[in-house]
């Protein structure tokens, strides 16, 4: 199966429709066109004289053109097509014809020809807004697919380093098996997250729940501001966060019952900083070999897009994150 890019799919409003519905003219360019279709209309009744005489239908020719006005100008050209073509239609066509004598058939048949061409503005003017919202959501929903196939395509990417790096650390197939399902499921709960608004930035104390909940949230002492995570980043903080919770729980202050963790975060300029610090715990040592969570913090983010660096002090486990805020 070929991959298909999001543009390529057929757009959902034909190109005649968005050339015509979606234009937006000036005001002297929708009554030049305004003033054209009345011309246009005027000698195509003209023409229709010796067949249908003076007073036989006189405005006909006017009702498609109020349309035409409308649809390609907008309301404003659609009404001074009325106005006008009523006005050539009343001199020409209505009984008597060549004055602006009014009679009684003059007022029926105008007051009919303003109630029918009223409607056909009204019918244009909601095919516009109809058109020009369609446009509107196609070229979201176009947006948002690409953003979608990117984001897949970064998450299959992500699988495939996790699964790469756990082998590299792993000292059996059921090692590597524990280890990689419980780093996919974090990376599952990220992908939750983020998929339940795609669009909109996570909060990171909600993002910092949802990774955490594993571990006992009541264990984590946190406070922060309230700020958006940018969607790119989701995923990566969320791995980042299971992976220090994993070492706390195995060697660090989640260890031991009185164990406890603190994480706050400030926002300063357009970057957050974040401290993860563990106390109370059993006395701490740098690893004696680089495993998964020290490669994942030199490699988590993206040149330019935040960085992380861990200290192994006596007293736990500091790890201190930046990365930009969610705009």
């Amino acid at each position: 199966m070929t991959d298909m890019h999001p543009s390529a799919h057929p757009p959902t409003i034909p190109p005649w429709a968005r050339a015509i519905l979606l234009q937006s003219l000036p005001p002297w360019k929708g009554q030049l066109i305004a003033v054209g279709c009345v011309l246009v209309a005027a000698l195509f009744r003209f023409a229709l004289t010796p067949w249908v005489g003076d007073s036989d239908v006189p405005l006909i020719t006017f009702l498609p053109v109020v349309l035409i006005a409308a649809l390609i100008a907008g309301p404003i050209a659609g009404i001074t097509t009325l106005v006008l073509g009523s006005l050539v239609a009343f001199f020409f066509w209505l009984d008597p014809p060549w004055t602006f004598r009014v009679t009684h058939d003059s007022i029926v048949r105008l007051s009919v020809f303003y109630i029918l061409c009223g409607l056909l503005i009204t019918v244009a003017g909601l095919l516009r807004a109809l058109v020009r919202s369609l446009a509107q959501s196609e070229e979201r929903a176009l947006v948002l697919a690409h953003e979608m196939t990117h984001r897949a395509r970064n998450v299959l990417g992500l699988a495939h380093a996790i699964s790469r790096q756990t082998f590299q650390g792993a000292a059996s197939l059921a090692e590597y098996q524990t280890l990689f399902e419980s780093r996919l499921l974090a990376l599952s709960r990220a992908q939750e997250l983020i998929t339940q608004a795609p669009t909109i930035p996570t909060d990171l104390k909600t993002l910092l729940d949802r990774a955490l909940e594993p571990f006992d949230v009541a264990r984590f002492n946190m406070s922060g501001n309230t700020i958006g995570v940018p969607l790119e980043l989701g995923s990566t903080l969320t791995l980042l966060f299971h992976e220090l919770a994993t070492n706390s729980l195995k060697y660090g202050a989640l260890s031991v019952p009185q164990g406890r963790v603190l994480v706050k975060w400030n926002p300063r300029g357009q970057d957050v900083h974040l401290d993860w610090c563990e106390c109370d715990g059993p006395p701490v040592a740098p690893p004696s070999r680089t495993g998964f969570g020290s490669r994942l913090l030199r490699t988590a983010f993206p040149p330019g897009r935040g960085q992380a660096a861990i200290s192994y002090e006596p007293s736990g486990v500091e790890c201190k994150i930046v990365f930009p805020a969610a705009a």
